[in-house]
């Protein structure tokens, strides 16, 4: 296993053992993070077409690229603050 030089300019190789565990530790979370997205991805689009809606609301299937395009920025934001965070714990 390789080590990091410190701002000292010093060779820690324990320094490189302690950032791979918390990078390691977080694997589990961003594939949570992974699933969890998809999942309200599958489930939203479930709901948006289902048969009972369609008869509920027959208005619904109005200005649907709107609806899409919001539901899409929505998702785009999530990933994108989940990216975020990510970066910073594993700094």
């Amino acid at each position: 296993m390789a080590g990091v030089f410190t701002p000292d300019g010093d060779y820690n190789e324990s320094a490189a053992n302690q950032l791979d565990g918390r990078v390691n530790s977080m694997v589990w979370l961003m594939v949570l993070a992974v699933i969890v997205l998809i999942w309200g991805l599958f489930a939203t689009m479930r709901i948006g077409q289902s048969p009972s809606n369609k008869e509920q609301n027959p208005q619904y299937f109005q200005d649907t690229g709107k609806k899409w395009l919001r539901l899409l920025g929505f998702y785009g934001i999530s990933i994108v603050a989940a990216a975020i965070i990510i970066v910073i714990l594993i700094k």
